[in-house]
């Protein structure tokens, strides 16, 4: 499965646990999905005349998925949207720690939907019930850097709501670059092309993967790159 060779070295148990959570952990991120692609489709329809360029590349296919289509796109190992898990710097006030000036570009909102602040919650409680679960899977589903997963578990609940209200504007589809990816899979699901949707999940199953061991790469001390240098 894992062809990138920058995922090499990661644990493939943590891939295994990411594509076999528990039945109701998965069914939960289905419904996650579901809804975080209803507001694609809201907010392409919202801003079919913006010009922004995801809008006029991906709009129509998100608006164009019927019911049963869009249950299709949705069932797959990750989280289709991204809410700076891979910035642990925006997440430090979570354990006191100041912010400094500088350290987090300001982040525009893709999402302009009054609809955008019930998703954000829903994705932050389900990003915050996996990884009290499993927090290495989680590192997978949700593409979190390590960081992000110790504060998001030590959370409280009405800190999680916090984050939420916090982070709606840090809400983004995962991946906005990735045009063709996300055409294949979207197509697919169209189509009922099983195939060429478990081939898109698995490519973005394995981008996620390459994401996270870069991230536990950047994070290791310096004499622990160099033995693990020596080791290879």
């Amino acid at each position: 499965m894992l062809r990138n060779e920058g995922v090499v070295g990661l644990e493939v148990s943590a891939l295994r646990r990411a594509c076999w959570l528990r039945r109701e952990m998965i069914e939960a991120l289905t419904e996650v999905n579901h809804r975080c692609l209803g507001l694609f489709a809201e907010q392409a329809q919202a801003l079919w005349a913006s010009g922004q360029p995801a809008m006029r590349q991906l709009g129509e296919l998100w608006r164009t998925l019927d019911e049963r289509s869009r249950w299709q796109a949705a069932a797959c190992p990750y989280l289709l949207v991204d809410a700076c898990f891979a910035e642990p710097e925006r997440w430090r006030w979570l354990s006191g720690s100041p912010v400094a000036d500088g350290a987090c570009a300001p982040r525009a909102s893709f999402f302009t939907l009054p609809q955008t602040a019930g998703v954000a919650r829903t994705v932050f409680v389900y990003a915050w019930s996996l990884v009290a679960s499993d927090p290495l899977g989680a590192q997978l589903v949700l593409g979190m850097h390590p960081d992000c997963v110790s504060l998001l578990r030590a959370c409280t609940a009405a800190q999680v709501h916090e984050l939420a209200e916090r982070g709606c504007g840090w809400l983004r589809p995962r991946w906005l670059k990735r045009v063709r990816l996300w055409r294949q899979m979207l197509v697919a699901a169209a189509e009922d092309d099983a195939v060429a949707l478990e081939s898109s999940r698995m490519q973005g199953l394995q981008m996620l993967a390459a994401d996270c061991w870069d991230a536990a790469y950047r994070r290791r001390p310096a004499w622990d790159s160099a033995s693990l240098g020596r080791l290879q």
